[in-house]
């Protein structure tokens, strides 16, 4: 599913209108009806006294009147709020306002007020569902005066807020600041495709849960698009699913440069995961007290010892047979030896390389060694992470272009892990995962990722699909372990554990 940016959406109606063909009021009633659908599923309507419906002067205000119709009939009892500083209205606001009116002479469940009369009268002591349908997705600046008092009487009602479109008073494509009026939804029902705006934690108070609706919206040919989700649609495209024939040798063989004296789980962890999600072999580079523990916890994995005691400093790679994946970082510590192993890599190895952890760490704090990363090399920072690699942000959009711009200048991929990873490409694309959950965060997640990582990529995969695949296996095993933990209780290893289930999920075997 696309990211959409309000030119892209704007660009979508006029051309589904011209090519379907359908008029613009038969668009507003086919999005309406199918809001007012989902509501009467998704929500126990006769558990409320009322719906209170705000609608604008403008488009969302009619798709707001056509919802109120709607659900009217359905017999429920609607009040439309009709909230207008002016008299400056759109036809197609007109037409389903003259047909709400119709409508109040034949159905007693409907009525109809002004704001300053419902403002007035509202005394709140039922229980009703609110739908916003003040503002849409075009508004260009903040909400101010007559506006701003309306978003704040609405946050104000202490009852369920169902936003349409996009919660009234949010820039989808830019940062709105906290202090700009905007309403706070419970739930963003919007067309068509995900916003930008909606998958950033900045809004994450303003907009809820979010629900695409689909309303038959047409992409032209040559729409360019911002961004993408990475779901199941997306990885099943390109997933290719174990060969007959296949042996450990043309499953790959990967390297993983992990742990030292006081993180030795890291390097467990890491190995694990690569070894679940199906890589031949799986060689960890590792410190001395980790090589004497790691045959006893995981036997199928190959031990190279570190001559170092407490952390890395050398690795013979080259004396490594049929290599087809490198990952380097997760509990390795930033010490100048460790650091010196990784300039050692950076000169010798050329192909893809998986920075991790402390391997971000030390790039950040030797930061001309970043022009020296091969080609298509695949870093996993936390936000934290990557604001010591790319410099501070005020906020998640200006994240974004930090993100676009570091992955431009380096030519690698960049996962920027959080609740909505988000995986950067050399080309300017940017993608956006759709698994995974709250109980993920716990120590040790990211050395799992590190693992599926080092599989997809040994196993064959790209770098770009690579990274697509397995942070979406990744927040996948995680979605899966819920089954048997709760977001309290999961920790890594229910991830790595559930890897299975993810894969069977993906596949369909």
């Amino acid at each position: 599913m696309l990211i959409a940016s309000v030119p892209l959406v704007r660009q979508s109606e006029d051309f589904t209108m011209k090519n379907e063909p359908v008029s613009s009021i038969d668009l507003m009633e086919r999005a309406g009806m199918q809001l007012a659908d989902y509501l009467t599923t998704d929500f126990q309507l006769d558990a409320h006294s009322q719906v209170i419906v705000f609608c604008g002067q403008g488009n969302n205000g009619g798709d707001g009147l056509v919802v109120a119709r709607k659900l009217a009939l359905h017999g429920c009892r609607v009040i439309a709020v009709c909230v207008a500083e002016n008299d400056k209205t759109t036809p197609d606001f007109n037409i389903n306002l003259e047909r709400y009116r119709q409508l109040l002479a034949r159905c007693a469940n409907a009525h109809l007020t002004d704001y300053s009369c419902f403002e007035s009268s509202y005394k709140g002591d039922e229980k009703c569902l609110v739908v916003d349908a003040l503002f849409g997705i075009g508004l260009s600046r903040p909400l101010s005066g007559f506006y701003a008092r309306v978003v704040r009487f609405i946050n104000e009602m202490n009852q369920t807020v169902v936003a349409v479109d996009t919660p009234s008073g949010l820039f989808l494509d830019g940062h709105t600041q906290q202090d700009v009026p905007v309403v706070h939804a419970h739930y963003t029902y919007t067309f068509q495709w995900q916003k930008w705006a909606y998958l950033l934690p900045e809004n994450a108070a303003r907009v809820g849960t979010v629900k695409v609706l689909d309303i038959g919206l047409q992409i032209p040919d040559n729409a360019s698009f911002t961004g993408k989700l990475i779901d199941k649609e997306l990885v099943r495209s390109f997933y290719v699913a174990p060969k007959m024939y296949a042996h450990k040798g043309s499953n790959g063989h990967g390297l993983l440069v992990a742990g030292s004296g006081n993180m030795p789980g890291a390097a467990v962890l890491a190995a694990t995961a690569a070894l679940r999600a199906g890589i031949g072999k799986v060689t960890v580079h590792t410190t001395a007290n980790v090589a004497r523990v790691l045959p006893a916890v995981l036997p199928e994995a190959i031990v190279d010892t570190d001559a170092n005691g407490p952390c890395v400093s050398s690795c013979k790679w080259e004396n490594m047979p049929s290599l087809q994946a490198i990952a380097i970082g997760p509990g390795i510590g930033t010490a100048a030896p460790t650091a010196a192993l990784l300039k050692d890599l950076l000169s010798e190895v050329h192909s893809p390389v998986i920075f991790d952890a402390d391997a971000l760490n030390i790039l950040a704090e030797n930061k001309t060694l970043l022009a020296y990363l091969p080609a298509y090399s695949i870093l996993t920072p936390h936000f934290k992470e990557f604001e010591r690699l790319a410099g501070k942000t005020e906020n998640d959009f200006e994240r974004l272009e930090k993100l676009r711009d570091f992955v431009k200048k380096y030519q690698v991929v960049v996962v920027l892990k959080g609740h909505h990873s988000v995986v950067a490409m050399p080309d300017g694309k940017m993608f956006v995962n759709t698994t995974g959950n709250a109980g993920m965060a716990t120590a040790g997640s990211g050395d799992v990722l590190t693992g599926v990582l080092l599989a997809c990529m040994a196993k064959g995969y790209p770098a770009a699909l690579a990274a697509l695949l397995a942070v979406y296996v990744h927040g996948l095993a995680g979605d899966c372990a819920l089954n048997s933990q709760s977001m309290e209780s999961m920790i890594a290893s229910d991830i790595c554990q559930h890897l299975g289930c993810a894969f069977k999920q993906i596949s369909g075997y």
